[in-house]
């Protein structure tokens, strides 16, 4: 009896660490796999593009406040693939020149705001220019 008692903990603490091993080694191959460089910075703020309770799409919050190093996390939870462009969409020689990326339904991109200056940026969808917002990076 007591033998089999012995085997049965030794059985059950040989199957927690393989359990407790094999879960961190895929935890490791699947942030290793999944993260990009900004991903060291801590995501700081999150825009989510939805409907507002008129029914319009809209960038919530309108308006976003960062620090100029600081990461965004941009979310898409319309039904169609927007962009999250910097600029009005009124053909200004800057839209798009400091940040623009394709966003699909249900998906998001992050954005490091390493590479531009403290002030206000307008942003907008290159799909529907009536979706739009302001970024505001502080030094």
């Amino acid at each position: 009896m007591k033998a089999n008692l012995g085997r049965i903990i030794l059985s059950s603490l040989l199957f927690s660490t393989i359990m407790a091993v094999t879960s961190v080694a895929a935890t490791q191959v699947y942030a290793q796999s999944t993260h990009s460089e900004a991903d060291s910075t801590p995501i700081t703020a999150v825009i989510m593009m939805t409907i507002d309770d008129q029914g319009n799409p809209v960038f919530n919050p309108a308006t976003t406040t960062i620090k100029q190093g600081e990461e965004l996390l941009v979310l898409n939870n319309l039904t169609e693939t927007h962009t999250f462009t910097n600029g009005n969409g009124t053909g200004d020689d800057m839209d798009g020149k400091i940040f623009s990326v394709e966003i699909a339904p249900g998906s998001f991109s992050e954005y490091l705001a390493s590479n531009i200056s403290p002030g206000n940026y307008s942003f907008y969808s290159e799909n529907n220019p009536d979706l739009n917002g302001e970024l505001v990076i502080l030094p």
